[in-house]
């Protein structure tokens, strides 16, 4: 399992696919004027959004570092933490050398952070007490090569400083060597100083011998030191260039400005090669001094460049492919009136549009532009293909291959399947996404009405996984060749090899993202699409049996509930949902309202004048129309654990619920919570919450209406309702069980600042949706309107479920 940080709403993984991990450094007082300026002033607000203005741009985790003179640093980081916690997608790294404010930020931060920094500046006395807090809350850890004597300069010090702080994090604190992510520093080759010449070549050697000398760990740097001094913009394309050379070298992760970063294929061979003369102190002709070549040679550049600001010496044809390949789709409409004076709009697609997206895909693929980047140039293609359409014949474009997409039945996710279909879509594919929760039934009905050449089946469940499995020989029943493409988070190429490719005649093949579609596709032209094949010796160990937790208090009372078995409650007052509305997630998420380049004031204008008010419309029609009719299901039943299983006892009856256990420390497991029955055993809560049918009666009337804008708002609307309700009824059982406490707010409700916790069945800590069955047994809800599908989905679809654990140290945590 790769290494992973995470937020309150997604995981990143810190080993990209196609590195590096990017990580905002702009939310710092130390490195950004504008930020401290924000901070002194206690302007939390606007530095929170220098944060998601970083989001916005390409960072996967946000650097967040509020250490400055004179400011209480525990006070101000601790705010923002929990600003940021709510506010952003991308995990935080905690930025602080103070363990005090380092435990206090841990303390209150749901997801995963990354601590930066340890070091052994103070002969190791702060180090013990940051990695010890890390491993307790399970923190990943920046490293920095500095010790008693400073910084390491050369690559032998790096090195014998990493391992010097690998052996007290991991052989004395007890992290995994893949919790460390070392920075080997990099210092400016902009100054001239002789002893900084090579200061590059020392830390791409370090990186190399790190990934070496130490398996299993990870290596970040900052990056814009590597050009401190320099020009604004000479220092972009250096740090770019400087970037590329790392990732080379084996770097993970890198602190930087994402949107400054440019693809390697966007900077100029000569640009790259004036840098890398620099980072590489080569002399070159002449024995001129590299930094005063780089210095002339961005000077003459910058006046080349002004002198081309007053006309374009590129032809229509390359403007057009520059656009795609830069994301720009400034005056695309212009250009593309030009174009169509000469070309027909299908000549435009053909034999511009599409090799420049292909271009793009060719660079992604050897790590020379992100995905980012590549999406931004995906929007510019579909942008082009929008405007030319009207000038195209229906029949124009037919020819192209075909592929059919669909989101297996019982499963609502869409968000990969739509990926794919933007890359296959924009490369010039003729795509039939035909939705959600699609039965194997209609995959073949639409396959053959099409005459598709490949299908592709997306889904986010261990469940869609067995689907997968299950449609292959009803595929091959119904007479169809095309080769299968399987994606999605449960899936893996051992299953697929194993578990699907015998059950079909054609090929069956795993793809990991959507550009492993892309690559699938083009195979299938190519004519050496193959199915996905598996080999059993390079297979991970299974976790040894028996693993347990070993720091989970078992002292803790079992409170009395109020009643044994089961209730039902229905005069639940609409009202008292709202204030538990998670306005970021709906606002954000659900609705897609993001700030994208808009500033601050600008944003704020747009949230307060357009955003706000389409709520408050919503709520006041919701509750006037009565489309919020809340039901409930709960009761409590005693119970007790036996390792995985956690045995409910209800109607006379031992209800048996099996839940996965982590495969990394600390080996979490829900049942781990409850007392086993040599101690007593114990009591669990289960509910399952409805917000009823009458408002997705209306969603649906709004789809069928075409009324797509409205449809998502108040889909979106919807679910975070229906969530609202689930907290407001947790809440409820936690009083009645006497663990209540002060009553939170939705912030206080997301960070878990309560006892105990809520499990949604579906979800990261018990995903299999099996369990409904069992549920439904002893919760009864068809007598407030709930029913279950084939496939243990319920019904209606503004509908959840739990199971609450009173153990004080029961949290959330993903499997």
């Amino acid at each position: 399992m790769k290494p992973s940080v995470a937020s309150l709403y997604q995981a990143v993984e810190l080993q990209q696919e196609i590195p590096p991990l990017l990580i905002g450094e702009r939310a710092n007082a130390n490195g950004s004027k504008k930020f401290r300026e924000l901070l002194l002033a206690d302007d939390y607000e606007s530095c929170l959004a220098i944060a998601l203005e970083q989001e916005t741009k390409g960072a996967q985790v946000i650097d967040l570092c509020t250490a400055y003179a004179g400011r209480d640093e525990i006070n101000d980081l601790t705010t923002l933490v929990r600003l940021c916690a709510k506010s952003l997608k991308a995990p935080l790294m905690i930025d602080s050398t103070t363990p005090e404010c380092i435990e206090a930020c841990l303390r209150i931060y749901p997801g995963r952070a990354i601590v930066n920094s340890i070091n052994l500046e103070d002969g190791g006395i702060n180090i013990r007490r940051i990695c010890r807090a890390a491993k307790k809350f399970g923190a990943a850890v920046v490293a920095l090569t500095i010790d008693e004597k400073g910084m390491a300069m050369s690559s032998e010090d790096k090195v014998r400083i990493a391992k010097a702080i690998h052996a007290i994090a991991v052989d004395e604190c007890g992290l995994r060597p893949k919790d460390l992510l070392f920075d080997c520093l990099t210092f400016t080759v902009g100054s001239g100083d002789d002893s900084l010449r090579n200061a590059a070549l020392h830390t791409l050697e370090g990186i190399r011998r790190i990934k070496a000398e130490l398996p299993g760990c990870l290596t970040v740097l900052g990056l814009s030191n590597i050009s401190f001094g320099l020009s604004p913009q000479a220092r972009r394309i250096l740090n770019s260039v400087f970037l590329h050379q790392a990732v080379e070298a084996g770097l993970d992760a890198a602190i930087v400005d994402a949107a400054k970063i440019v693809p390697l294929a966007r900077i100029a061979t000569e640009d790259r090669e004036v840098c890398l003369d620099l980072l590489f102190n080569r002399r070159g002709e002449g024995d001129k001094d590299p930094l005063m070549r780089f210095i002339d040679h961005f000077s003459a550049k910058k006046q080349e460049e002004a002198g081309e600001e007053q006309g374009t010496t590129l032809t229509a044809e390359q403007q057009l492919f520059r656009k795609v390949m830069d994301g720009d789709k400034n005056d695309l409409e212009d250009l593309l009136v030009i174009l169509q004076q000469r070309f027909k709009a299908i000549d435009i697609i053909n034999q511009i549009l599409v090799p420049a997206m292909r271009h793009v895909g060719e660079l992604f693929g050897k790590g020379e532009i992100l995905l980012p980047f590549v999406l931004q140039s995906a929007e510019v293609m579909k942008a082009a293909v929008t405007l030319l359409e009207p000038f195209m014949d229906k029949t124009e474009g037919s020819t192209t291959t075909k592929i059919l997409l669909a989101t297996v039945q019982g499963d609502v996710h869409d968000i990969g399947k739509n990926l794919v279909d933007i890359i296959l879509s924009n490369n010039g594919y003729t795509v039939y996404n035909i939705g959600i929760k699609v039965p194997a039934e209609t995959v073949i009905e639409k396959a053959k009405e099409y005459r598709v050449d490949l299908i592709g089946l997306s889904g986010l469940l261990v469940k869609s996984a067995l689907v997968m499995q299950d449609s292959m020989p009803q595929f091959r029943e119904a007479g169809l060749g095309a080769p299968i493409l399987l994606g999605g988070a449960a899936l893996t190429a051992k299953f697929v090899a194993e578990s699907c490719v015998p059950q079909y005649d054609g090929p069956v093949v795993y793809c990991a993202d959507a550009f492993a579609g892309l690559k699938a596709v083009q195979a299938f032209e190519a004519g050496t699409l193959r199915s996905t094949e598996y080999d059993s010796s390079a297979a991970i160990k299974p976790m040894k049996p028996g693993i347990k937790v070993t720091d989970l208090d078992r002292t803790n009372p079992v409170p009395t509930p109020p009643f044994w078995g089961q209730r039902y409650v229905e005069d639940i007052d609409p009202e008292v949902l709202f204030p538990l509305v998670n306005m970021q997630a709906l606002f954000r998420g659900r609705w897609g309202y993001r700030r994208g380049k808009m500033g601050a004031g600008e944003y704020d204008r747009l949230i307060q004048e357009t955003v706000r008010p389409l709520y408050k419309t919503l709520k006041q029609k919701a509750l006037t129309e009565g489309w919020l009719r809340p039901k409930v299901s709960y009761g409590y039943y005693p119970c007790y654990s036996e390792g995985e299983t956690l045995v409910v006892e209800a109607d006379g009856r031992e209800h048996r619920f099996s839940f996965p256990r982590q495969s990394e420390a600390p080996f979490l497991c829900i049942a781990d919570y409850f007392k086993p029955a040599p101690m007593g055993g114990d009591v669990a809560g289960f509910f399952i919450v409805t917000i009823g049918e009458r408002i997705g009666s209306e969603i649906a009337k709004l789809y069928q209406e075409n009324a797509y804008h409205d449809y998502l708002m108040l889909h979106g609307f919807s679910v975070e309702v229906t969530d609202a309700l689930a907290e407001y009824w947790h809440g409820r059982m936690r009083d009645e069980l006497g663990i209540g406490g002060k009553s939170p707010n939705v912030y206080g409700a997301l960070t878990q600042e309560y006892q105990g916790s809520r499990y949604g069945f579906g979800y990261p800590a018990c995903p299999d949706l099996d369990v409904h069955r069992l549920l439904f047994a002893f919760l009864k809800p068809d007598a407030i309107g709930i029913s279950l599908t084939e496939n243990m989905q319920m019904v209606p679809e503004q509908t959840t479920s739990a199971i609450v654990a009173h153990h004080p140290q029961a949290k959330y945590f993903a499997v």
